[in-house]
């Protein structure tokens, strides 16, 4: 379903990017009505769309007094308008299906959008992309970490998060500086818009449930490929190919995977060989040794942003150049020096403890003694940290450590100063106690769960 400037469309969840949605859509169709389905926005913020003739509302509204309802897709499937609008047969779009109508009436002319969702690595997929692509084309990327102009070598905007309305407020900032572009890369959590020439699934590994628990993450990502524009693109994990079965005959797949696999497109010959096998394409890129981080944390998206490059038609030269400049990712299992002690950077959205078990690892390699920072800035960055699997880690890992500094309001029952268990409010703050809990060649060890 196209929007028409007589429909008369609700969007629901404001908090999540359905303002900005329904911003959009008031210049395009009849009526806009704005839910704020959690309740999160101020007063002044619902003026404002009122102001612009956007009729807000904290409550339910009546579902059969609209034509369409857009609603993210982790809304719990029993509010009351999702509920009306199916037994009254009103058609309900996604976030991702309405952004990815309102990107239509984009100029996107001679220019390639690449959205990547997953469970993990989309921010480390989005940037290796991003530096492979730098070097031939002009690229801009939006990612947790920020919208960056890949030509200046610039983060020119902060603070978006990486929800699908968030696609539509980076590419008018783009379009507002005079940015010229040739390639745009988004990272997009739970799914794809339906717009992009080419859609990226990096994993649907330690998949997890949405919408109050009656759907799983999966199936909000399998979208990426069912609205697939036709003959796009689709390069996707071999493992989410084999759990999505039968896959669409008018768009182009492109498999990838993190181990030996010749059936995959992409894929490991070794550790320290990427094989690739693409229509008439075939040849192997030799990696790099490590500079500064752990190449076993990237093994996902060196295969799946080799994957994407080679569906641009990037010639596998340039793709091994940029793999071997390469130097990690803030925030990405990523070693630098602090201060005199080394630290590694394992703090970012998608931390989890799998992957501080992981970082411990890594750690430990190094030799020395550790004092590492775990937690979470804010429950709400994904599913947030949880705090029981914190406890477990401390009962398994404590005594690998000099000391441990957790971080985040959910951490302060676990806290015990006698046994060298510390609390920061923040990931500044508890690296700066680390800093005082460490000597020089120490490890200072970051994991927390926030936005960078």
């Amino acid at each position: 379903m196209h929007f028409k400037n007589s429909h008369r469309v609700a969007v629901l969840d404001l908090t999540h990017g359905g303002a900005v949605i329904a911003r959009k859509l008031n210049k395009i169709v009849r009526s806009v009505a704005a839910i704020d389905v959690y309740k999160t926005l101020g007063a002044a913020e619902l003026d404002a769309l009122e102001n612009c003739g956007i009729r807000t509302s904290r409550e339910p509204l009546n579902a059969s007094d609209f034509d369409i309802i857009i609603a993210p897709v982790h809304l719990d499937t029993n509010y009351p308008m999702l509920k009306d609008a199916l037994l009254n047969n009103i058609p309900v779009l996604s976030h991702h299906t309405a952004v990815g109508q309102i990107l239509s009436g984009y100029n996107m002319e001679n220019k390639t959008l690449i959205e990547i969702t997953g469970t993990k690595a989309k921010t480390s997929t989005a940037i290796l992309l991003a530096e492979i692509s730098s070097g031939e084309k002009k690229v801009v990327s939006h990612t947790s970490r920020g919208t960056e102009d890949w030509s200046a070598g610039k983060v020119f905007k902060k603070g978006l998060s990486i929800t699908p309305a968030s696609v539509l407020l980076a590419l008018d900032a783009v379009l507002e500086a005079g940015i010229e572009f040739d390639v745009f890369i988004s990272e997009i959590s739970l799914g794809g818009t339906g717009f992009a020439d080419i859609g990226v699934i990096t994993t649907i590994a330690n998949d997890y449930k949405i919408a109050n628990g009656t759907r799983l993450a999966t199936d909000a990502k399998r979208q990426m490929i069912l609205n697939a524009k036709p003959k796009s693109s689709i390069v996707v994990n071999n493992n989410a190919l084999r759990f999505f079965g039968a896959c669409r005959r008018d768009v182009n797949i492109v498999s990838f995977t993190e181990s030996v696999d010749a059936s995959c497109n992409v894929y490991y010959e070794d550790e320290k060989t990427i094989a690739y096998y693409l229509n008439k394409k075939h040849g192997r890129i030799h990696l790099p040794e490590a500079r500064g981080y752990d190449i076993t944390s990237y093994k996902t998206a060196f295969a799946c942003a080799t994957a994407a490059a080679l569906s641009m038609n990037t010639g596998a030269d340039a793709i091994g150049r940029a793999l071997c400049e390469f130097s990690g990712a803030e925030g990405r299992m990523k070693k630098t020096a602090l201060a005199g002690r080394t630290l590694i950077d394992n703090s970012n959205s998608g931390m989890d403890i799998k992957a501080a078990e992981k970082a411990l690892d890594f750690s430990k390699a190094q030799g020395g003694r550790i004092v590492m920072v775990l937690g979470e800035e804010a429950k709400e960055v994904c599913e947030g940290l949880d705090p029981m699997g914190v406890e477990q880690f401390i009962k398994k890992h404590l005594d690998e450590l000099a000391a441990l500094v957790l971080v985040g309001e959910r951490m302060k029952p676990l806290v015990n100063t006698a046994n060298n268990i510390h609390y920061a409010g923040n990931l500044a703050d508890g690296i700066e106690l680390a800093k005082k809990l460490t000597d020089e060649k120490d490890i200072i060890l970051s994991c927390v769960k926030c936005f960078r």
